[in-house]
């Protein structure tokens, strides 16, 4: 329940400001942003998941930022950045269930447990 509020809130976060970005845009800016000061191989993975994620590519968005957690110690800001792909794919699929596959939903379970630990 703790954990359902919380990407509630997210949700509300990324996708109530009001921006006129895309939100898939906007969390990609939101990734390399907080993923500027890592090592150029890292940064050159943030920019494919980037790109993965602005073009709804979101399994292979996921799966690029679960290897970039397990290579790094990633700090608030680049946590919030993950929550933010995470909301903004979960959003994705409510709006086309055609998106959801066992691979997707494994590669979100996985990225989330990497990034907060078992709840």
């Amino acid at each position: 329940m703790k954990q359902a509020l919380w990407l509630l809130a997210m949700a509300v976060a990324v996708f109530g400001c009001g921006a006129k970005k895309l939100p898939s845009q906007a969390a990609a800016e939101e990734l390399q942003r907080s993923f500027l000061k890592t090592n150029a191989s890292m940064t050159n993975e943030i920019v494919r998941a980037s790109d993965a994620l602005q073009a709804s590519n979101y399994v292979a968005a996921i799966l690029i930022m679960d290897r970039v957690v397990q290579a790094l110690v990633i700090d608030d800001a680049q946590k919030q950045a993950v929550d933010t792909l995470i909301v903004q794919t979960r959003k994705a699929v409510e709006q086309n269930p055609k998106l959801n596959s066992p691979q997707l939903y494994q590669a979100l379970s996985d990225l989330q447990l990497r990034v907060h630990g078992e709840n």
